[in-house]
């Protein structure tokens, strides 16, 4: 396999790492919902990877220094967003819904993936920064840019594949109860960091 697809898939590894707030709301929904829900729901996310990743590669410079100019008040968007999805869900009932399949609710959950993915446009800054320590702008041409970008979205699918199919067997090792209780932690978590990012980007505006 060319060493470009590899530098890809890793980007793709790295960037689709379920730890980050939008991360945890896949695996909730993988929970809630079913693997299938949560892959496709990550696979929208990991499709604007691979436009951001695009992004990167033809016009780094400008759209570096437009990202580097608003990122407090994309990082304060992005809390704010982030504070009322987690908060309506700490304060709403959850209920394990059974497993089903339809086109109509996996278009839904692909979009839900993608706008996620759209308002945080600063994971240009990441793709770039990866793309830099792994050596992949050095020599971009078509071809490698094409490769690099197959490359990440093999590396966020492949990742996100083997996490929702390992969180869909917690479904049924564990109880309703203990997985509702841990939903409403992911929950926490994610609000009380989203809160620190939105008081942090609002001292950086103002101090600007």
């Amino acid at each position: 396999m060319d060493i470009t697809i590899l530098k890809g898939i890793l980007t793709g590894i790295i960037l689709s790492l379920p730890f980050g707030p939008v991360g945890v709301y896949c695996m909730e929904l993988t929970i809630v919902e079913g693997r299938w829900k949560g892959y496709i729901t990550a696979l929208g996310m990991v499709t604007m990877d691979m436009v951001y990743s695009t992004v990167a590669l033809l016009f780094l410079s400008s759209v570096k220094e437009y990202v580097i100019k608003y990122e407090n008040h994309l990082s304060l968007f992005i809390g704010i967003f982030l504070m009322i999805i987690s908060l309506k869900k700490l304060l709403k009932k959850i209920e394990l819904k059974e497993l089903n399949v339809d086109f109509k609710s996996m278009l839904q959950n692909y979009l839900t993936g993608v706008g996620f993915a759209v308002v945080n446009i600063s994971t240009v800054l990441l793709i770039a920064t990866v793309f830099a320590f792994l050596r992949v702008l050095d020599n971009v041409t078509s071809l490698t840019s094409f490769e690099t970008i197959i490359g990440v979205g093999l590396g966020g699918s492949g990742l996100w594949f083997f996490t929702t199919y390992l969180i869909s067997h917690f479904r049924r090792l564990f109880g309703k109860e203990k997985l509702i209780k841990i939903i409403k932690v992911a929950n926490g978590i994610i609000f009380i960091l989203a809160l620190f990012v939105a008081i942090y980007s609002t001292r950086q505006i103002m101090i600007k």
